[in-house]
């Protein structure tokens, strides 16, 4: 029997966190292309709290860890960031057998036959609950960082599971963790949103009107994640001292304070904010000339799909985590790293009328999206070849 001939319905879990936004970010993708490519598959996304909540005293745990991490990211600021993933990870150890077998009660409802994470920290328990479930379930991570910050964060030998990494140093750190090279698979990216391969839109300037914006200036999109961030006002402050003829699309996320403080500015720039989206915003970097914000792995990703170049404000509390994002861009000469936001607003004329970062973006640009897709494709039919030997045996 030929893999290529298998078409049964598959259950396909991709499991996020809401910390920051890269994570449901790259799940959301994921599930879209999906469930376009592969109808038999059923592609279900699983916030990873969903699971861990089978489990009173840890769930709760994680939770209030996600918290803080995004409450650390609306105002820039961290308190020992690597002791705060340390102790997570501490406490993912002292999960023993019959934490996991509590956990596993959230599988009964979805059986798994390919589970993707796209989450890190957390991935052994994770699977190690679904094989309570399915022995023979697939795990595929995904990192969504352009490295590994600090042992285990994403990378866990003990636990069958094949990695897709975005970067040639995801791949260096994964075979030093002890991966074998048979599960580490390099892909050319992170996976974003399929609407970021599109075309602008033919009626921009109709819906850069229809927002209240100057169709004959350039836009700049302001976007520091789904968390936001209360340096937004700066970098506006900035922007409005320095630019007379400048459209703003400024994106405030879950940041309710930024929004209310933004919204009652007296701007003398074409202005619309947006408190937290639930769709992608990939629409409004069509739209865009250029983005700034953070050196995400995800912003930084989209807007390179996209070919904005993107300004970002270098990060301090969070440095560890963005570090190798912020070395990234300036090396590949797809974007700036500011420090602060006076920089940025000197940078934008330049970014925008240099056209060396448009072809660096050209140069850098992939399809990840479709890549990690197939990938996830094989692994599943692979996995149906051998559940249907088995059966045959069996028989």
């Amino acid at each position: 029997m030929q893999v290529e001939s298998i078409k049964t319905t598959r259950n396909v879990a991709i499991v996020y966190a809401d910390a920051a936004s890269g994570s449901r970010s790259a799940a959301t993708a994921l599930q879209k292309v999906l469930q376009s490519q592969q109808p038999h598959c059923r592609v279900r996304l699983v916030n990873i709290t969903e699971i861990f909540d089978h489990h009173r005293l840890f769930g709760k745990l994680i939770r209030s860890s996600i918290h803080y991490f995004n409450w650390q990211l609306k105002r820039d600021r961290s308190f020992d960031l690597r002791g705060l993933i340390n102790g997570t990870l501490f406490a993912h150890d002292l999960i023993g057998r019959n934490g996991i077998r509590k956990m596993a009660a959230f599988w009964q409802s979805f059986y798994p036959d390919v589970i993707v994470s796209v989450t890190p920290l957390f991935n052994p328990v994770l699977y190690r609950s679904a094989m309570e479930v399915n022995p023979g379930v697939q795990c595929i991570t995904i990192p969504v960082n352009f490295n590994e910050v600090c042992s285990r964060y994403w990378f866990t030998p003990k636990v069958k599971q094949y990695y897709l990494n975005a970067t040639e140093q995801l791949q260096q750190q994964a075979a030093k963790a002890g991966i074998p090279e048979q599960y580490r698979f390099r892909i050319t990216g992170l996976p974003v949103d399929e609407s970021a391969y599109e075309p602008a839109p033919a009626d921009r300037h109709f819906q850069l009107r229809s927002i209240g914006l100057n169709p004959e200036w350039p836009v700049a999109l302001i976007s520091f994640g789904a968390q936001g961030s209360h340096k937004i006002r700066a970098v506006v402050h900035a922007l409005a001292k320095q630019h007379r003829q400048l459209n703003l699309i400024i994106l405030c996320g879950k940041n309710k304070r930024s929004f209310r403080k933004i919204t009652a500015l007296q701007l003398p720039l074409p202005t619309a904010v947006y408190s937290y989206l639930h769709q992608s915003p990939i629409l409004f970097l069509h739209l865009s000339d250029l983005v700034i914000g953070k050196a995400g792995a995800m912003t930084i990703s989209e807007a390179l799909i996209t070919q904005k170049p993107l300004i970002a404000l270098r990060s301090r509390s969070m440095r560890p985590l963005q570090k190798a994002q912020e070395d990234w861009l300036t090396q590949t000469g797809t974007g700036l790293v500011a420090a602060t936001p006076s920089k940025i607003a000197q940078a934008v004329t330049a970014v925008m009328t240099n056209e060396t970062y448009k072809h660096n973006m050209q140069e850098h640009s992939h399809k990840a999206i479709y890549e990690a897709a197939a990938f996830i494709e094989r692994i599943g039919k692979l996995n149906q070849v051998q559940r249907l030997r088995v059966n045959k045996m069996m028989s």
